[in-house]
């Protein structure tokens, strides 16, 4: 039984009665097992870690009219190979900004070979370098009179042998370096990172160890990788040699480790990176800053933190599925209720009254009796339509010709009376001696044809070549004419067919009438027929309606029943409380002995930032959750308020504060190695970087550690740094 889970017990025996969990220690233990907690802790004793050498070759790709091109191979390249961008411009001297991180690259629009066409070529003259470089202890500078001139892929070349991540170099460093080599010192051990590099791929890494012994010096691999298993390599070695451990953290319900390369994140500091006030990453601030200040139960209350953070992740997952569920029901019951409703009003819509199937079936015969009755007297309709229609053409036909021969009497009445004088064709007189002869010589006055004896009787003069009917035709008019308002005698066709148009005419209005009668009678009966088998529909309506609505009221009443869910990975509420007065314990600890040591680092922070010129800024306050509070002159503001170049200073100051700590309490885990680069960048003038750089001095002579600081701005590091500690490259030259 463990003096933590006994704690832990008491902690939920003392819960109000609602959630009290009566608990021994032994089963506290156990819980505490399976969750992986440990209960008990190490105390934090830092281990120092220092680089001592550092080198590094391969070919450099300059323009020819570099001077190193002279007499140098020549590598072409085209800009649409997939290959990396290879420009260099010795000449550039640009302002100090952020992309002294990138390296050596120069400014590639004044490169006169760059071009974005297609299928340009880049010409490169391959000049061979190897770089080498021993450092000391203490404060150390890198500095050159122009920017892009390798302070700062000299410091990403240490970040890569340390953390086995490269990820802060330009495409053109990456494919220059070939081989790299670093001697980094850990505690008592000399580690030296060897390693291949192909355009920032390695290859045959291998990290050795240095032990001395009665034979002399040997050499043992600790660790080989390759470029996918550097960074695992890296923690391997580092995290045990310098009592540090990984630590979990829970994001977005799942464990997430951190390993080593998350410590290196905090042992530099680059001014692009200001938003966290200890590390790269803000979410990460915390768990490093209570490794770094060294509290016993630090790492114990990182697991415990990240074991809650994922129970409480899957109790919520747990408890939406809960809540998703109970809204279906929910929605489902509701619909169900709409339903019943609905359900009930077709109900009441439904006609009252009982229907008569013998009703029925009698009227439905009647109907069908009726309907055969009117289709048998419209066919007869039709068929005295269309006999009525034959009547009336032939009575028409008859009109016509009987108008046509009481015109043509007329007419030949008027031109047979008449008493032509000349012929009408030759103009030959037609003398009263010819037209007296007619009756005698039988021949006509005016042509001298040859008469019809039998007409001529009649007193009609026509020529015996004329057919017998217009013969007949003008014999009849001989007869009297009618005159106008006369009455003409009837003549028996016109007669009959009037009569006969009249018959059909009568026979069709009889039918008529009978039509009217059947069809009223008939809609009569459909019409009671329809109510009547409106109420047998109804009837079978009610009857599947009441078995719809007992379905709907069965599913409605079903659905009222709370949600009880069964879920596997519901989690076990014992491992929720145990987990969650774990850390509550823990935390009450780690306070407890952290407090007073983050008002001694935060004091400490104070006097460092004052040190370094940002006067304006005191009553800083570091909590237990990596937020800073101070003030600004005399007004109350945070870290994340100020100004970059003040938020640079105090970042700086912070990260010597812990290391001074962990060598005064001797409990931190702060290896005491600082990487500065470009701190110069925000803004800060030759005169605050000499008072920084002097009190990094004196920091470094109260505490042992190792601080690199890279910049262009050479002055103080010439005029406050000895010569071994120190690497400048004047002008337009080189770092390396």
């Amino acid at each position: 039984m463990s003096l933590l889970a006994d704690e832990i017990a008491n902690v939920l025996g003392r819960r109000r009665k609602e959630n009290r969990l009566e608990i021994t220690p032994a089963e506290v233990d156990q819980v505490l097992a399976e969750l992986d907690i440990p209960t008990s802790a190490s105390r934090g004793m830092p281990v120092h870690l220092r680089v001592a050498r550092v080198a590094f070759k391969g070919t450099k790709r300059l323009k020819t009219s570099h001077p190193d091109a002279e007499g140098r191979p020549l590598e072409t390249i085209y800009s649409d190979d997939g290959k990396m961008r290879l420009d260099l411009d010795a000449t550039a001297v640009p302002t100090e900004t952020d992309a002294e991180s990138i390296g050596e690259t120069g400014d590639a629009s004044e490169d006169e070979d760059s071009n974005d066409a297609a299928e340009v070529q880049v010409v490169r003259a391959l000049v061979p370098f190897d770089f080498e470089w021993k450092l000391s202890d203490g404060v150390t500078g890198i500095g050159s009179g122009s920017n892009l001139r390798g302070k700062s892929s000299l410091v990403n070349v240490l970040l890569w042998s340390l953390s086995g991540r490269c990820a802060e170099f330009s495409v053109s460093v990456k494919r220059w370096i070939e081989h790299v080599e670093v001697d980094w010192v850990v505690g008592s051990e000399t580690l030296r990172v060897a390693f291949d590099a192909e355009n920032g791929e390695v290859r045959n890494g291998t990290v050795t160890v240095t032990v001395i012994d009665h034979e002399g010096l040997l050499e043992t691999v600790l660790a080989s990788f390759d470029n996918e298993s550097f960074e695992d390599a890296m923690s391997s070695v580092m995290l045990s040699r310098l009592r540090l451990e990984a630590f979990t953290v829970s994001q977005s319900g799942k464990s997430v480790t951190h390993r080593w390369a998350s410590y290196v994140n905090a042992l530099w500091v680059r001014p692009k990176y200001l938003s966290s006030i200890i590390g790269k990453e803000p979410t990460l601030s915390v768990r490093l800053m209570q490794m770094f200040i060294g509290t016993d139960w630090v790492p114990v209350l990182a697991t415990t933190s990240t074991v809650v953070g994922i129970l409480e992740a899957k109790q919520k997952a747990a408890k939406e599925r809960t809540n998703t569920a109970t809204a279906a029901v929910q929605n489902s019951r509701l619909q169900a209720l709409d339903v019943v409703e609905t359900v009930k009003a077709k109900i009441a819509a439904l006609p009252a009254g009982t229907p008569e199937p013998a009703k029925l079936a009698a009227a439905n015969a009647r109907i069908s009796e009726l309907g055969r009755q009117i289709h048998a007297l419209r066919t007869q309709l039709l068929n005295r339509s269309v006999a009525a229609d034959a009547v009336q053409q032939q009575l028409k036909a008859a009109k016509a010709r009987h108008h046509t021969q009481y015109e043509h009497a007329l007419l030949t009445k008027f031109f047979h009376q008449m008493q032509p004088t000349v012929c009408p064709r030759c103009t030959a007189t037609v003398s009263s001696e010819r037209r007296a002869a007619e009756p005698d010589e039988h021949k006509c006055s005016v042509c001298t044809s040859d008469l019809n004896l039998e007409a001529l009787e009649a007193n009609v003069v026509v020529a015996d070549s004329v057919e017998a009917s217009v013969t007949s035709i003008l014999l009849e008019s001989t007869r009297p004419v009618i005159g106008e308002g006369e009455e003409a005698p009837p003549t028996s066709e016109i007669d009959a067919l009037e009569q006969a148009r009249a018959e059909v005419e009568s026979a069709m209005a009889s039918l008529g009438a009978q039509i009217d009668k059947l069809q009223a009678a008939h809609d009569q009966l459909v019409k009671e027929t329809d109510l009547e088998a409106s109420l047998l529909k109804a009837v079978e309506n009610r009857r599947l309606l009441d078995l719809e609505l007992a379905r709907a009221e069965g599913a409605a009443a079903a659905l009222s029943q709370p949600v009880t869910m069964t879920d596997a990975s519901t989690v076990d509420p014992v491992h929720v409380a145990v987990a969650g007065a774990a850390q509550k314990v823990l935390s009450e600890r780690v306070k407890q002995h952290q407090d007073p040591l983050l008002t001694t680092i935060s004091d400490e922070i104070g006097r460092l930032v004052a040190n370094f010129g940002a006067d304006s800024l005191s009553n800083i306050k570091l909590d237990g959750a990596a937020n800073m509070t101070l003030r600004q002159n005399g007004d109350p503001t945070t870290y994340g308020a100020v100004s970059p170049g003040e938020q640079l200073r105090l970042k700086i100051a912070t990260v010597i504060a812990l290391i001074k700590h962990g060598y005064a309490e001797s409990i931190g885990r702060h290896p005491g190695f600082l990487l500065l680069d470009s701190p110069a960048a925000e803004e800060m003038p030759d005169g605050d970087l000499a008072t920084m750089v002097s009190a990094l001095l004196e920091v470094a002579e109260e505490a042992p550690m190792q601080i690199i600081v890279a910049t262009r701005s050479t002055g103080p590091l010439v005029s406050l740094l000895p010569e071994k500690n120190r690497l400048i490259a004047e002008g337009a030259d080189f770092v390396w």
